[in-house]
């Protein structure tokens, strides 16, 4: 909420004053509708259920995205583990020996993910949307490529936000095509609102593959120049916390306040 003040000229009249009783109860009621704007935006922000990178577990994940759940109030970050061990964490899918997932034919596991990730937004939910980083935000990538976010499926988020994403190996044909439609039909319904945070100096996924996500999921980019991480500064905080915001305010039928 924007605050106007308004200072009235030397020369013009001064304004009467009103009773102490009346400016008391005015300020009051100022007071209580900005409160119950503010409570009811922090009780619109959404649900998003969080994947990890890789290696990575989900008590790890959640405390790294602490910063954002300080600065977004009322936004829920439930963060789960992957459902393939890798040493002393979890992975979405497995890689053959040399491949990385943008480059790899196959996710080993990739059946047995699809159906642990519905079944946890099924049985965990209801979720709003989804957040991912690095081997989490291409398994969303994959996701969408399938078909297997939206409307007529069992995941079906409003808000998306992929941090480090690639293109998915096994899936990228796939991924093309959404593109081209996409790119043909620039008016084509989308069921989600996506942000992609990536960054050029990403040494771990190429910009570039987020890049083509973006373009074959749609949505913003936000670029950064951390490398591959979820960048935490008050720049991009601010940035997140507008993004959920407008999602918040678009979906549930509230207009912005002047």
């Amino acid at each position: 909420m924007r605050w106007q003040s308004f200072v009235t000229p030397r020369s013009c009249c001064r304004p009467p004053c009103l009773p102490k009783s009346i400016a008391l109860a005015l300020f009051v009621g100022s007071f209580i509708v900005a409160l119950k704007y503010s409570t009811t935006r922090a009780a619109l922000m959404p649900r998003l259920l969080c994947l990890h990178g890789k290696g990575e577990t989900g008590a790890d994940f959640a405390r790294r995205l602490e910063p954002i759940r300080s600065r977004c109030p009322g936004v829920e970050l439930v963060c789960v583990d992957a459902p393939h061990a890798l040493g002393g964490g979890f992975a979405w899918w497995h890689l053959p020996p040399g491949e990385r997932s943008f480059t790899s034919s196959t996710f080993q596991g990739w059946d047995q993910t699809v159906s642990y990730i519905q079944d946890v937004w099924t049985k965990q939910g209801p979720f709003d949307g989804m957040l991912g980083f690095s081997q989490g935000a291409i398994l969303l990538a994959a996701l969408a490529a399938l078909g297997l976010l939206g409307e007529k499926s069992v995941i079906q988020p409003r808000v998306l936000m992929l941090y480090g994403s690639a293109v998915p190996g096994p899936f990228k044909r796939e991924l093309a095509a959404r593109s081209a439609a996409l790119q043909a039909d620039p008016g084509a319904h989308i069921s989600y609102r996506a942000l992609h945070v990536l960054s050029k100096n990403d040494e771990v996924n190429p910009p570039e593959g987020a890049r083509e996500v973006a373009t074959a999921m749609g949505g913003q980019v936000l670029e950064h120049s951390g490398g591959h991480e979820v960048p935490l500064d008050e720049a991009s905080l601010a940035a997140y916390s507008a993004f959920l915001s407008a999602a918040a305010v678009a979906d549930h039928g509230h207009s912005e306040p002047v």
